[in-house]
C-alpha cells in the first residue's frame, strides 16, 4: 500500500503548525529564565535576594522532571487516537499554563498558596512539553516527501532556537523600555500573556490538518498492534532507550547551555553588560536556527549516525576551546566561539526527531521512544547550567563548564558508536526491531522514507 506525500501547500501549513508549538515552549523557556528574579521576588519573597532566585529556579526545574511522564501519556495519545489529536491537547494545556503564569496573583495576595500554584502550572507545562517534541517530530518527518525527512526533522530544533531567541529580545526590549520597578511589579507578566495567543492560534492551524498517512494506514490495519503504558517501559528494548537517552541528553545539554548558560556566563563571569550579551547569544541561535535545516538535508545524504557522531566528536574536541574563546571577552573570538557552537550542535539537535521517529515501531513509536528521550532531555539536561555555574564557582576557571560538555559529549559518543543503526531510508510503517539498520525497500514501499544511506 503506497502513501503520497501531502500537496506542497499542506506540507507548509503543517511545518507551521507544528512550528508554533515548540517556538512556544522555548519562548516560555527564556522567558522564565529572564525573569527567574522578579518571580522569585513576587512568589517566595525573602530578606534574601539569592534565595528569592535559587526558589525561582528550584520551581523552573519542575517541569524538566515531570517532562517523561507527559512524553508516555501524550506518546499514547498520539499513537491511540492519533498524532494531530496530540499535538491539538498539548498546545491548549500549553498556551494555558502561559498565560496562567501571567495572571497568578504573587505572594502579597494569595500568600502561600501563590508559589504552590506556580509549581501546579510548571507541572502542567512540563506534561505539555514532555509530548509537544514528540508529535510534532512524528507530524512533520509522517508527512514529508521523498528525501526531506531529514530537513522536516530539523524544524522543532529550528522552532526551539527561534523560541529562544524571542523570549530573549522580548525580555530584553522590556526590561529596557520599563523601570527597574516596574519590570519587578508587573512588568514581567507582559511578555506571558503576550505569548500565551500564540498557543490559541496553534491550535486553529493544527484542528485544521489531517492526521498524517502513517496514523491513517494505521487505523485502517484491524491487526495493528495497540500502544500500551508498558511499552515505555519494556527491558527488552533497552539498546533503544539507551540510543534514546543518549542522543538526547547530549542534545539538551547543548541546547541548554546555548540558550540559557551563555547569556549568564558573559554577563556574570566575562562581565559583559546584560544587553550586549543577550545580542550576542541571540546572534548565535540565530547561527544555529539557520544550520539546522542544513544539517538534516546533510544527514539525508549522509545518514544520521554519521551526521550526529560528528556533532559529538565536535563537542568532545572543541568543548574546551569554545568556553577558552568565549571567556575571552572580545566580541570577534565569541562570535567564532558561538559559530562553532552552531556548527556543531546542529548535527545533533536537527537529526534529534528523526532518529525518535525513524527508530521505533509506527503503531507505538511515540509510546516506545517518549521516556528515553524526555530521561535525556529532562533532569539530566536540564540542570546541565546549574553543573556548569557550579564548575566556574568550585573551580575558579571560566573554562571549566566546557569539561561537562566535552564530557557528556564523550560518552553518548561512545554509546551511539557502539549501539545506533543507520535509520536514514526506513519504511515509516515498518513494524521493525528498533535497533536493526536500515530497511530498503521497492518505491511503493518507502514513499515517504526518503533515500537510503548507510553509515
Amino acid at each position: 500500500m503506497s502513501r503520497t506525500a501531502p500537496s506542497p501547500r499542506e506540507q507548509r501549513r503543517i511545518a507551521v503548525a507544528c512550528i508554533i508549538g515548540n517556538f512556544l515552549e522555548y519562548l516560555d523557556f527564556a522567558l522564565y529564565g529572564f525573569f527567574a528574579v522578579a518571580i522569585g521576588a513576587a512568589f517566595f519573597p525573602s530578606q534574601d535576594p539569592t534565595s528569592e532566585l535559587f526558589q525561582s529556579l528550584a520551581v523552573f526545574g519542575v517541569a524538566f522532571f515531570l517532562r517523561p511522564l507527559g512524553g508516555v501519556v501524550f506518546g499514547l495519545i498520539g499513537d491511540r487516537v492519533g498524532r494531530r489529536t496530540s499535538l491539538s491537547i498539548s498546545i491548549v494545556v500549553m498556551g494555558i499554563a502561559t498565560t496562567a503564569i501571567g495572571l497568578l496573583p504573587g505572594h502579597a495576595t494569595l500568600g502561600v498558596a501563590a508559589p504552590i500554584l506556580l509549581v501546579l502550572i510548571r507541572c502542567v507545562q512540563g506534561l505539555s512539553v514532555g509530548g509537544e517534541w514528540g508529535a510534532s517530530s512524528a507530524f512533520l518527518i509522517e508527512t514529508a516527501g521523498p528525501g526531506l525527512r531529514g530537513q522536516r526533522g530539523s524544524y522543532p530544533s529550528m522552532a526551539a532556537a527561534l523560541g529562544l531567541i524571542g523570549g530573549s529580545l522580548l525580555a530584553l526590549g522590556f526590561g529596557l523600555f520599563f523601570t527597574a520597578e516596574q519590570m519587578a511589579a508587573w512588568g514581567w507578566r507582559v511578555p506571558f500573556l503576550i505569548a500565551a495567543p500564540l498557543g490559541f492560534i496553534g491550535l486553529y492551524i493544527r484542528r485544521r490538518l489531517e492526521d498524517t498517512p502513517v496514523f491513517r494506514e494505521l487505523e485502517q490495519a484491524s491487526d495493528r498492534p495497540r500502544a500500551k503504558l508498558r511499552d515505555a517501559f519494556r527491558l527488552s528494548q533497552w539498546r533503544a532507550l539507551a540510543i534514546t537517552f543518549c542522543f538526547s541528553w547530549i542534545c539538551g545539554v547543548g541546547l541548554y547551555y546555548l540558550g540559557s548558560f551563555v547569556v549568564n556566563f558573559l554577563s556574570t563571569s566575562v562581565k559583559l553588560p546584560r544587553a550586549e550579551a543577550a545580542l550576542l547569544t541571540a546572534i548565535g541561535l540565530a547561527v544555529y536556527a539557520a544550520l539546522c535545516p542544513v544539517a538534516g538535508r546533510l544527514s539525508d545524504r549522509f545518514g544520521r549516525r554519521r551526521t550526529i557522531l560528528f556533532g559529538c566528536f565536535g563537542h568532545a574536541v572543541l568543548g574546551v576551546p569554545i568556553f577558552m574563546l568565549l571567556g575571552s571577552g572580545n566580541v570577534a573570538l565569541i562570535l567564532l566561539a558561538l559559530s562553532l557552537y552552531a556548527a556543531i550542535q546542529a548535527p545533533i539537535n536537527a537529526n534529534t526527531s528523526l532518529i525518535l521517529i525513524e527508530l521505533f515501531p509506527a503503531s507505538t513509536r511515540l509510546t516506545s521512544g517518549s521516556l528515553g528521550f524526555n530521561l535525556g532531555v529532562g533532569p539530566p539536561s536540564g540542570l546541565g547550567p546549574l553543573v556548569a555555574a557550579a564548575l566556574v564557582a568550585g573551580t575558579g576557571l571560566s573554562y571549566s563548564p566546557g569539561f561537562f560538555l566535552a564530557g557528556v559529549a564523550l560518552v553518548c559518543g561512545v554509546v551511539l558508536f557502539f549501539l545506533m543503526p543507520e535509520t536514514a531510508g526506513r519504511d515509516l510503517l515498518l513494524e521493525h526491531d528498533a535497533t536493526q539498520d536500515g530497511e530498503t525497500g521497492p518505491p511503493a514501499a518507502t514513499a515517504l522514507a526518503g533515500p537510503v544511506t548507510r553509515g
